[in-house]
């Protein structure tokens, strides 16, 4: 993560990025039925619809006894939450392309509010607080998963919200968190008795 931050700010990405972005933006102002699906995505993947989401899974996971679990994605997903904003507030990078109007994003670009909330979010809730219990289980969540990651992060950057890096380190930083709350944890009983999770 540092790594890349430190490329960002070194402009070592910016032949690659600049003209990605451009095409993108391009593509999107030429396509206005797809890009207006892109802005329903986008709205229906802000960070504060998914923590939503995520905390009435946490109230749903804890009034079922789960309360360890449930307590240990509450912070995670508090973290998540927090770290964006901040991040955003110290990187200060501008976003590529607002001034096309396609996107409602504001603020700062580095890192991705929704990459890091999306894969934050649905790594605490299919990893975390229900983890898979067998392989066929396993693939068929890590399939939907990276797809629904791939479209938020295309998503981001068709509508010239976001530049591909800061795709890329809100990802990174939501896999982090998830993989930290799994080892705060610790290993989950077999049985589906998940009251033994308290």
């Amino acid at each position: 993560m540092l790594g890349l931050h430190l490329l960002v700010r070194s402009g070592v990405l910016a032949p690659v990025e600049v003209p990605l972005v451009g095409e993108a933006v391009g593509a999107a102002l030429g396509a206005p039925r797809l890009t207006a699906v892109a802005q329903v995505v986008e709205r229906a993947t802000e960070p504060v619809v998914l923590y939503a989401v995520g905390l009435g899974a946490v109230v749903l996971a804890w009034s079922r006894g789960w309360r360890r679990p449930a307590l240990v994605v509450l912070v995670a997903g508090v973290v998540g939450a927090v770290t964006s904003p901040v991040l955003k507030a110290i990187v200060d990078r501008v976003r590529p392309a607002v001034e096309a109007g396609l996107t409602t994003a504001g603020g700062g670009a580095f890192p991705s509010g929704h990459a890091l909330a999306s894969a934050t979010v649905l790594g605490l809730l299919l990893l975390v607080l229900h983890p898979p219990r067998t392989r066929r289980s396993a693939l068929l969540r890590g399939t939907g998963t990276v797809a629904l990651l791939g479209l938020v992060g295309v998503d981001r950057v068709w509508l010239g919200a976001h530049w591909p890096s800061d795709v890329l380190a809100g990802w990174l930083l939501g896999l982090a968190i998830v993989l930290t709350a799994r080892a705060v944890l610790g290993p989950r009983p077999a049985s589906g008795d998940r009251a033994a999770g308290r």
